[in-house]
């Protein structure tokens, strides 16, 4: 009876132990410590609050207690570091004019199927379309370049286009940046692709300079009428994407379903593939598309102008 006595007081600890380890995680989320190796937690948040509600109601079914309650907590505490990344809001949008569709997709670079994109393509029917880790593939390059007449290509960034592409200005390899002037029917945008490097413990502070670099090579006129899309390697819960958006008085699309890795349901996938935007447009009608043979999902947004 002792053994037995001793053994639920451990598992009790342990279980214990664990909703308080998930109620100090999502503590660190929600009060994004600026702290680079903590901003590999800050990154995770979506899939950590799901662990954390299975653990949570395993818990419940086990009757233990304290476990659980603590755990609901730590629930709470997940959900309410991921709301920055849920409900992004958005400028208010002249709902009058036209919507100019954007497509983003990281078609990776071993992707035997990249031409399973089209049927994403053939339905939101995109104006813009922005690709990074795109090696063009005969099977899938004729078709789209029927249907858009302006491209952009440098390295692995393609930029398929209805309206006149202007100007460009091309990224470095090591800093995918590439950025393009379109004449919409809106007037100009500015849209810049981006594809930031992966963190990890080893290089858990890589994406700190590139953002940086980020926020010196959009200049302050450029701002207001950027349209940025890429990916990102972070999600909108991440402190360094908040902090970017603030600085640059950019407003991202909400994202409450992610995108990586792609073989994964919603609520699991990571949400590092995004979309923001200057003061004059606004963001809407964010979707993520099907599974093409890329690790990630695509993404869709509607640019209009912003209300003044």
């Amino acid at each position: 009876m002792r053994l037995i006595s001793a053994f639920r007081t451990v598992w009790s600890g342990l279980c214990i132990g664990a909703s308080g380890v998930a109620l100090l995680a999502g503590l660190v989320c929600l009060k994004t410590f600026h702290h680079p190796l903590l901003y590999l937690i800050d990154i995770f948040t979506l899939p950590l609050l799901t662990a954390t509600l299975g653990l949570t109601v395993a818990f419940w079914l086990i009757r233990e207690k304290t476990a659980w309650r603590l755990g609901a907590v730590a629930c709470g505490v997940w959900l309410l570091a991921l709301s920055p990344q849920a409900f992004a809001p958005q400028r208010p949008a002249d709902e009058t004019a036209p919507a100019v569709r954007l497509m983003f997709a990281n078609l990776y670079i071993y992707n035997k199927t990249p031409e399973r994109l089209l049927d994403w393509v053939d339905a939101e029917k995109p104006d813009i379309i922005a690709t990074v880790e795109n090696l063009t593939d005969p099977k899938y390059t004729p078709t789209v370049n029927r249907r858009y007449p302006y491209q952009y290509k440098y390295h692995d960034t393609v930029v398929y286009s209805r309206y006149p592409i202007l100007s460009s200005h091309r990224g470095e390899t090591d800093y995918s940046f590439d950025t393009l002037d379109i004449r919409t029917p809106q007037g100009l945008m500015h849209l810049a692709v981006v594809h930031l490097c992966q963190p990890k413990i080893q290089t858990h502070d890589c994406q700190s300079s590139q953002i940086a670099r980020l926020k010196a090579d959009i200049s302050t006129d450029q701002r207001p009428t950027t349209v940025m899309v890429g990916d990102f390697n972070s999600s909108l819960s991440a402190y360094l994407l908040q902090d970017f958006a603030h600085d640059m008085d950019f407003k991202p699309a909400a994202a409450p379903t992610g995108t990586w890795p792609s073989v994964l349901p919603g609520v699991l996938r990571i949400a590092i593939d995004n979309a923001f935007a200057g003061k004059h447009f606004s963001l809407s009608r964010r979707k993520v598309g099907p599974d093409n043979g890329s690790d990630h999902r695509p993404i869709v947004v509607d640019v209009r102008p912003a209300r003044n």
